[in-house]
C-alpha cells in the first residue's frame, strides 16, 4: 500500500509539473526606440490625415438579408478575400470586390458552434478563421466548414493574433482580477499541443482598479509585438519563450490609473488630467501608431520624432485625424490588432456618414461611391495607403 501511495504521489507530481506553463523571458536590447508620449502631448494639435497617409480608397460591402453588419470588431483583407467579425454575431466572408460569399460559424451550444463571438483571428496563409468565444476557440475554413474546437479554460481578451500557423498569441480577459504575482496578460497557444505553451507576466504588482485594461498586440513585417497595459515597453516576440525590448514609451508626468473608471458604468471621472489609457497599437515602415485616451500618437521612424493628434469631433464620433483627403471622418477599428495589413491602414465608415453635412460630395471618390450607396447599407471599408 505504501508503495502504491508513493507511486500515485509521484504521478501527480509529474502530471502537475507537466501542466505548468513557462513564463516568457523579457530581455533588453541594444537599440530601443524612444517614444516621447508626454513631450508630444504638450504640443498636441489636430493633425491632417495627409500627415501619415498618401491616399484613401473606399470599398462598399454588399448588403443583403444574409449579411447585415453591425458592431464590427475585426476586418482582415487579403488579395482575394475579406473576413469581417461582428461582436456577439458571426463572421462574414466577402471577395476582394466586396461581394458577399458566405457566413462563417454559427451561434448555439452545439459541438460546431459558439455561444458569443467576441472577435475573430484569421490565418490568411491557411485560410482559417478562429472564432473567439469567452474561453474557447472554434476553428473554420473560409468556406465556413467546421475544423475544430479548443477549450482553453481562461477568458480570452479582445485582442488576439496569429503568431505562426498553428500558434496564436491571446490577450487575457481577466488577469486584472488575479493576485499580484499570478497575473499574466498574454498566453501563447499551440494547436499541436492543444494547450498554452507559455505566458507573459503582468508587470503591475499592486492593486488593479476597476477599468478596461486590455493589453495591445500587433503584427508588422512578419513579426509580432506586444505591450501590457501596465507596461512602458513594447516587446518584439522572438519566440513564445523570449521577448526582446523594442520600444519604450516615455510617459513623463502621465500616470497609470489608480482609481476605478466610473465612465464604464455611465459615471463621470474627475481629476484624471495625468491619467493615460493606451488602447491599441499598429505599425508600418514609417510610423508606430498608439491610440490612447489622450489622443493619437504617431512616432515617425524616419525623423525619430513623436507627434500627438487631438481627437476631432465629427457628428456622433471622435475621429483620430482630420480627413483632409476625402473629408469623411476616420477612426481606428475599436479592437482590431490588425489595423495595418500589407501597408494599408484598414477601418470602416457607416454608410450614413457619407450623407452627412460637411462631406465633400464633389470629391471624385465620394461621388462615385454615392452612385450605388444608401444610408442604411452595410459599412464601407476604408483602405488608407500610408506613407513609407
Amino acid at each position: 500500500m505504501r508503495e502504491l501511495i508513493i507511486t500515485i504521489l509521484v504521478f501527480i507530481s509529474f502530471f502537475g509539473n507537466a501542466q505548468k506553463i513557462p513564463t516568457a523571458k523579457k530581455q533588453s536590447s541594444a537599440d530601443v526606440i524612444q517614444i516621447d508620449l508626454y513631450g508630444a502631448y504638450k504640443k498636441a494639435k489636430i493633425y491632417p490625415l495627409s500627415a501619415v497617409a498618401k491616399s484613401v480608397e473606399y470599398l462598399p460591402l454588399e448588403t443583403n438579408n444574409e449579411c447585415l453588419l453591425a458592431n464590427i470588431v475585426d476586418v482582415t483583407v487579403t488579395s482575394k478575400d475579406i473576413i469581417v467579425g461582428v461582436y456577439e454575431g458571426i463572421c462574414y466572408h466577402f471577395n476582394r470586390q466586396g461581394k458577399f460569399l458566405n457566413v462563417i460559424g454559427s451561434i448555439g451550444k452545439g459541438p460546431k458552434e459558439f455561444t458569443k463571438l467576441r472577435t475573430c483571428i484569421v490565418d490568411t496563409a491557411n485560410r482559417w478563421v478562429y472564432a473567439v468565444d469567452w474561453e474557447k476557440l472554434v476553428k473554420y475554413d473560409f468556406d465556413g466548414n467546421f475544423l475544430g474546437k479548443y477549450n482553453l479554460g481562461k477568458t480570452l481578451g479582445m485582442q488576439n493574433i496569429i503568431l505562426n500557423p498553428g500558434q496564436i498569441l491571446t490577450g487575457s480577459g481577466n488577469y486584472q482580477n488575479a493576485k499580484p504575482g499570478e497575473r499574466f496578460s498574454f498566453y501563447f497557444f499551440s494547436e499541436k499541443d492543444k494547450n498554452y505553451i507559455s505566458k507573459v507576466a503582468c508587470e503591475k504588482k499592486d492593486k488593479i482598479p476597476f477599468c478596461i485594461c486590455s493589453p495591445s498586440l500587433y503584427n508588422y513585417d512578419n513579426e509580432t509585438y506586444l505591450s501590457d497595459f501596465w507596461s512602458d515597453t513594447i516587446y518584439r516576440v522572438k519566440d513564445p519563450f523570449i521577448l526582446d525590448a523594442y520600444a519604450v514609451l516615455n510617459k513623463g508626468n502621465f500616470e497609470y490609473r489608480k482609481a476605478e473608471d466610473k465612465s464604464i458604468l455611465g459615471g463621470k471621472n474627475t481629476g484624471e488630467e495625468k491619467i493615460i489609457d493606451i488602447r491599441r497599437m499598429a505599425e508600418n515602415g514609417r510610423f508606430i501608431f498608439i491610440d490612447s485616451s489622450k489622443g493619437t500618437f504617431f512616432y515617425d521612424k524616419e525623423k525619430q520624432e513623436t507627434y500627438c493628434s487631438d481627437f476631432v469631433k465629427s457628428g456622433n464620433m471622435w475621429a483620430n485625424f482630420k480627413n483632409d483627403i476625402t473629408s469623411v471622418p476616420f477612426r481606428f477599428l475599436s479592437n482590431s490588432p490588425n489595423s495595418i495589413q500589407n501597408g494599408l491602414l484598414i477601418s470602416h465608415n457607416d454608410a450614413y456618414q457619407f450623407f452627412e453635412d460637411g462631406v465633400e460630395t464633389s470629391n471624385p471618390k465620394i461621388k462615385k461611391l454615392l452612385q450605388n450607396l444608401q444610408p442604411d447599407d452595410n459599412p464601407v471599408l476604408v483602405l488608407i495607403k500610408l506613407k513609407e
